[in-house]
């Protein structure tokens, strides 16, 4: 067998063994691998057989080098760049404008907090429609809600007619009432099952049903709130958007707005669960005169508390909004 024979199965596989006898190569066999192309070092070994008479064994194998923090190190790689693709535009932070992180983080946090919100007021809404309630029904209740959103649209109609005209010069202050708007409709769903056993006025009495009223104020709130905020969310994008990036930007903040929402989901059924088995302990033959069971004092709790953060979230966050346009009142500053 020839020197060039030999190097090509060197080459070629990851074990060799040579048997020689007198100096010549008398066998050789070889196993190759399947996957030579690891991510590491690899080197190369000889090792010299036992004697067996004139003949010597002589093993060749290629050795890869690679440890487990360097395995760890290149998976934790790509998953980084793989988080920063799947969240981040592309060329991030050279193709944003400067703020950006800072102002999606906060955003982020504040769209959670709303999430959780929901999942409590929504319990609270459903209770007070008559669910679990043997007198109700479920036409009288599509009815109800039918009309409730018929109100909130008739409203939307006539804020959108009055406030477009304002919607450029004000970005933040828009974005800052839209989620104003939101804490107001989600507390008026909250408190449903506890106005609706107070005493009504007496002008109340000539509506339909004191429900149908404040299901509509809670969804005109809403309705405003989609309102303002879809209204900034383009002047917000192209803020940030300075490479002419403006389907990026806006698509990674779609990725984002999904993680949350799907984070927002798992503590929402968690935190839903939790409270759904304090009402089974309340002893509701105790209330007495209080307004709230111990489980509804415990939801408020929890209301208030994410509330302040989403307040103090949206707060900040505009705040590091630094808009390049000029209003009404900036050019006067000027």
């Amino acid at each position: 067998m020839t020197l060039k024979t030999l190097f090509t199965h060197l080459l070629r596989s990851s074990s060799i063994k040579i048997v020689l006898r007198h100096g010549h190569i008398m066998t050789l066999s070889s196993s190759s691998s399947s996957s030579n192309s690891s991510a590491g070092k690899e080197s190369d070994s000889f090792v010299l057989g036992a004697s067996a008479g004139a003949d010597k064994t002589l093993l060749w194998r290629r050795c890869n080098a690679v440890t487990v923090d360097a395995k760890a190190r290149s998976l934790l790689n790509r998953l980084r760049q793989v988080g920063r693709d799947l969240f981040l535009p592309v060329g991030y932070p050279d193709s944003v404008a400067e703020g950006y992180l800072e102002y999606q983080f906060y955003d982020s946090l504040q769209g959670l907090c709303t999430y959780l919100r929901g999942v409590v007021s929504t319990s609270a809404v459903l209770v007070a429609a008559g669910v679990g309630d043997a007198e109700a029904t479920a036409m009288s209740a599509a009815m109800t809600w039918a009309i409730r959103d018929g109100f909130g649209m008739i409203g939307g109609l006539f804020f959108s007619y009055k406030a477009s005209p304002h919607f450029d010069a004000h970005v933040k202050e828009f974005r800052l009432l839209a989620d104003v708007f939101n804490d107001i409709g989600l507390t008026l769903d909250l408190a449903l099952p506890i106005l609706l056993t107070l005493t009504a006025p007496s002008w109340i009495s000539v509506l339909p049903s004191p429900y149908l009223l404040l299901t509509s104020l809670s969804t005109l709130c809403k309705v405003f709130c989609g309102i303002c905020a879809g209204a900034t969310k383009g002047n917000i994008t192209d803020h940030f958007a300075i490479s002419g990036n403006r389907a990026d930007v806006n698509a990674k903040e779609n990725t984002q707005e999904t993680l949350v929402s799907l984070m927002g989901m798992i503590m929402g059924v968690g935190l839903a669960k939790w409270l759904h088995c304090l009402e089974k302990k309340d002893d509701t033959s105790a209330l007495g005169d209080k307004l709230m069971t111990d489980t509804q004092y415990i939801s408020w709790t929890i209301f208030m508390i994410l509330t302040v953060i989403h307040i103090w979230a949206n707060y900040v966050g505009i705040q590091r909004l630094q808009l390049r346009t000029l209003n009404g009142a900036r050019a006067k500053v000027l």
